[in-house]
């Protein structure tokens, strides 16, 4: 609820300098972007051991992708690749949503600005918790 406060109040990058409306459409998409790009590798790292055979019938499509890019070293070089993106996406997503300097929210205590939006701890919860272990 903070990270949507700031945004609708301005108080982010994007918000503040274009439109509160984009910065809400740059960190939803962002943060979609993100679970999928995680849901991937974790999926093609998770099923490199296992038989293809297992669930060639049942799943062709998960077939063909999992026998590309488990065939020399395409696994190794997607990694890295995802690795560029998911830095791409978390730089979208906290210039959607991290707090600009000095920002106030509701009329919050300092102490508690301080360790939600000054320490970046709202951004690495909803970042971890919503985008990446989703």
């Amino acid at each position: 609820a903070m990270i949507f406060g700031l945004m609708a109040n301005g108080e982010t990058k994007i918000s503040g300098d274009v439109h509160p409306a984009l910065a809400f459409v740059v960190l939803i998409g962002a943060i979609t972007w993100l679970t999928m790009v995680e849901g991937g590798q974790g999926s093609l790292v998770g099923l490199a051991p296992v038989n293809g055979d297992l669930f060639k019938d049942s799943h062709p499509k998960t077939y063909m992708s999992t026998k590309l890019v488990h065939s020399g070293d395409n696994l190794d070089r997607y990694l890295l690749g995802r690795q560029f993106m998911v830095v791409l996406t978390v730089f979208s997503v906290n210039m959607a949503a991290a707090p600009n300097a000095g920002a106030t929210l509701w009329g919050l205590p300092d102490v508690v600005i301080s360790i939600f939006l000054g320490s970046g701890l709202a951004m690495i919860l909803l970042t971890c918790m919503v985008g990446q272990l989703n």
